[in-house]
């Protein structure tokens, strides 16, 4: 007796990926909340991306190009349904559960994160903010948060899942969202890789990519915290 078939991929997901390298082009060079430069002997320091962006609009337009830009691209390119990339509720009692351990977990790594010179430096991406305004900046970076899970573990591994396996889809999205930290501190670019290659797993064991979102969020809400009462 023959195995089933497997079923039949999406049409063009292959796309994705391109799309994801064009969004994040857009991201890193046009809609930062800081500069990023180059400073050379007889040339001075050249700032390379364009002008900051207020810290709330920067986490308003990563919304629109991490978020709602792929989705959209994903449903019109591969015709892919929302549940299909992992934006449904999944297996909300694992979730839950996952919830319960991941974020004391979470606050913990901020508190580790917090202690690094090299964090401090570009973190909180607002330096204004202080302790009373802390809860209203806090949920200006969610949709943030829930925009990078959104592109990475949503439209880049759930899309690539059905037609490359989804071992290769982590790593590729994994790959994807190491380099996406490039001009941050050097201890978060390193914890993105196996951070994310966990946070993919987990997103497909659930059929969701909420929870990790939120506790991806519990991470830099935590950091920032911590270093803000430091």
């Amino acid at each position: 007796m023959s195995a089933p078939a497997r079923p039949e991929a999406p049409r063009a997901t292959e796309w994705l990926v391109v799309l994801a390298a064009l969004v994040l082009v857009a991201f890193y060079y046009l809609a930062r909340a800081d500069t990023i430069g180059v400073a050379s002997a007889g040339r001075g320091w050249s700032p390379l991306t364009a002008r900051p962006l207020d810290p709330a609009w920067h986490f308003a337009v990563s919304l629109l190009v991490l978020g709602l830009v792929p989705v959209a691209a994903a449903r019109g390119l591969a015709g892919l349904k929302l549940r299909a990339l992992g934006l449904g509720l999944g297996r909300w009692r694992a979730g839950l559960a996952w919830l319960a351990v991941g974020v004391p977990l979470a606050v913990l790594a901020g508190k580790i994160g917090a202690g690094s010179a090299a964090v401090r430096a570009v973190y909180p991406l607002d330096p204004q903010v202080t302790a009373s305004g802390f809860v209203r900046y806090a949920l200006t970076e969610l949709p943030y948060f829930a925009a990078w899970e959104v592109l990475f573990r949503g439209v880049l591994l759930f899309g690539l899942a059905r037609r490359v396996g989804p071992g290769v889809a982590n790593a590729i999205q994994t790959a994807l969202s190491v380099t996406a930290h490039f001009g941050r501190p050097l201890p978060e670019t390193f914890a993105a890789l196996p951070a994310g290659l966990l946070f993919g797993r987990v997103s497909l064991s659930l059929g969701s990519v909420w929870y990790i979102a939120v506790i991806h969020w519990m991470v830099g809400v935590s950091q920032d915290w911590f270093i803000v009462t430091r």
